[in-house]
């Protein structure tokens, strides 16, 4: 056979062309004998047996025992990390701003205080002590802040290790050891803020030292943890301590963040994440969180004065709603919420078009305010709270991850 080209050229074929071929052959009846070179490039739907991908040896084993063979010598190793530049993370390149430090230590008294009440709940602790209470104390001329609770406290075992080891969530420990002891911990569960073990190094954000003075109910000494940030930590004895129990947390403050040793600005604070925590918060000796987070609560346990308060609080308004949803689900997923439709809105005056007022909680404290993604557009008007416990946050609990 001639090697000839057709139309004087190589025909390159491709699943492009295949349909034309037949009509090819039918106008050339001669070239069916002649040879038609084919580029394997660009041939995309060709027979599987037509391809041989280079990088596979088909004669090389995968078995378990030639993989032993190949990797012998074996030898395990931990992670490394350097604490101060890991600490750094954490304290400085986790969080947005720099207030959240004060979400996240209220949050941590507050899980301090529901072990302490699951403890007096369940018989473990009958002693007397001071009441489960969170203390905020300014001093503007120490530049300092001091947030202090009459929870379960730490030993000294426990300050090392909690305290000492990055990411590591003491509240998640203690409900593991209960659960371990096959103890019913639904209730202490549902009070538990703490997830990630992070939040308490959000104080070095503001504070070049931070002195950590705890002690537990049984215990006879209270001991001090103490930090610059730098990597090491010291902890000691304290001869004298004035709480019965519990944990006290003194941040000395940088220059630059001496605004939080002002009252006025750590009030606004506590207002904005903090303020439905379950136990009374007091800023130098002042009823602090006033408002009781209603939605958490049952409807039969509720009256229209109580709806009306909360709706004026919320809205920041003594004109009176139209409607109100309060909700309770706990499948898919726990929610609890309370939305108020307005009775009248600013657009209807026009004054531009309103802004969304449903703020998005988590087991009481505020994730993101005004929630657009929550409701759709033409609902912009509704005002309320909804707090999903099984809502999937980011380790810095300022958002939440994209989840359905």
């Amino acid at each position: 056979m001639n090697r000839t080209l057709l139309n004087s050229n190589n025909i390159y074929l491709n699943n492009k062309n295949f349909s034309n071929l037949n009509r090819f052959f039918s106008e050339n009846p001669k070239s069916q004998q002649e040879e038609i070179v084919i580029d394997s490039e660009t041939t995309e739907n060709q027979p599987d047996n037509q391809y041989k991908d280079p990088l596979v040896n088909e004669n090389e084993e995968t078995d378990e025992a030639k993989v032993d063979e190949v990797r012998s010598n074996t030898t395990s190793h931990e992670y490394k990390a350097e604490t101060k530049k890991l600490l750094d993370i954490v304290a400085k390149s986790l969080y947005t701003d720099s207030h959240v430090f004060i979400r996240e230590l209220l949050s941590n008294a507050s899980d301090a205080l529901e072990k302490q009440r699951y403890q007096q709940l369940t018989g473990n602790d009958m002693t007397e002590g001071d009441p489960l209470q969170i203390s905020v104390l300014t001093n503007e001329a120490k530049r300092q802040i001091i947030i202090q609770d009459t929870g379960i406290g730490m030993s000294r075992e426990e300050m090392t290790d909690n305290l000492g080891t990055i990411a590591r969530s003491g509240s998640k420990n203690f409900i593991k050891n209960l659960e371990d002891k096959e103890a019913n911990t639904k209730d202490l569960e549902d009070g538990i803020i703490g997830q990630f073990g992070v939040g308490f190094y959000s104080a070095f954000i503001v504070g070049d030292t931070v002195e950590v003075y705890s002690k537990r109910n049984n215990d006879e000494d209270a001991h001090c943890w103490v930090s610059d940030g730098s990597g090491t930590f010291t902890v000691s004895k304290v001869n004298s301590f004035s709480l019965d129990r519990g944990t006290k947390i003194v941040i000395h403050l940088r220059p630059e963040y001496s605004n939080f040793s002002r009252k006025e600005e750590v009030e606004k604070i506590i207002t904005k994440y903090s303020n439905f925590i379950s136990h009374p918060i007091y800023l130098n000796g002042e009823r602090s969180n006033k408002v009781v987070a209603l939605w958490s609560r049952s409807k039969s346990e509720i009256n229209e004065e109580d709806y009306k308060k909360f709706w004026e609080y919320i809205s920041k308004s003594k004109v009176p709603y139209r409607y109100k949803l309060h909700l309770s689900a706990d499948t898919p997923l726990i929610i609890k919420s309370i939305l108020y439709i307005p009775s009248t809105h600013n657009e209807k005056m026009g004054m531009g078009q309103e802004t969304m007022e449903v703020s998005l909680y988590s087991r009481k404290i505020l994730i993101k305010e005004n929630c657009t993604e929550l409701l759709p557009s033409w609902l912009r008007f509704v005002k309320g709270v909804i707090d999903c416990e099984d809502l999937p946050m980011n380790i810095s609990r300022e958002n939440y991850q994209n989840s359905a």
